[in-house]
């Protein structure tokens, strides 16, 4: 059997070969990124809920919003949590805000999600208490951990937490003072049931806020 090479059978198959391995390059460096993105609107809040698709050199979350869809700011950061779920909620003065989220990792660049539009009916100004954000959620008894709360911070001084079941009743209260920026609180509920329960956050005397955690194995 006889096999003829020309220049141009060469050439393919060089350029076959080259595409090949850039296939296995991209394959390789593939990152995470943000799979689910979703923003509603709460009366005068942004719920903001999203997951990863996980991965090991994920740093942190920011968490950014726009009033023009083309200029935006990041209005809080978000650590990495033992789950790929999290959620976060803005309080939302503005009739109308844009949202994404960053995904920033140690070693790549950064991934964004899609852009949300959240509308509300909310007038400038009346709302001054703090953006809060917690994390994980659920909550796995099983990896251990604490439940991370963030907020951006203007004014509030003091902010009482509680956790409390579906009915109302109080398990868990802690007050903390506040610093003006970024403040990130801590709080162990390893000794908290599998569950639905509710974290009930106020500021400086304004009208409580209320969202729903779940605790899971």
């Amino acid at each position: 059997m006889r096999f003829i090479s020309t220049k141009n059978n060469l050439g393919k198959i060089k350029n076959a070969l080259a595409t090949l391995a850039l296939g296995f390059l991209a394959v390789g460096s593939a990152q995470a990124t943000i799979i689910d993105f979703q923003a509603q609107s709460n009366q005068c809040n942004a719920e903001l809920t999203w997951v990863s698709d996980g991965a090991q050199d994920i740093s942190n979350y920011e968490v950014q919003k726009s009033l023009d869809g083309l200029n935006f700011t990041t209005i809080s950061t978000v650590r990495r949590g033992v789950s790929d779920s999290y959620s976060f909620t803005a309080r939302q003065s503005q009739s109308q805000v844009r949202y994404r989220i960053v995904e920033n990792y140690r070693n790549t660049e950064p991934t964004m999600s899609t852009v949300r539009l959240v509308k509300t009916n909310c007038n400038v100004g009346i709302i001054d208490s703090p953006a809060i954000g917690f994390y994980p959620n659920p909550y796995l008894t099983s990896a251990g951990g604490d439940l991370h709360i963030t907020l951006e911070n203007e004014s509030a001084k003091m902010l009482n937490i509680q956790i409390t079941d579906i009915t109302g009743r109080v398990i868990l209260q802690q007050e903390n003072e506040l610093h003006r920026g970024l403040n990130q609180i801590d709080m162990n509920l390893g000794n908290l049931t599998i569950g639905s329960y509710l974290i009930v956050t106020s500021a400086d005397g304004l009208a409580p806020k209320a969202d729903r955690f779940i605790v899971q194995k």
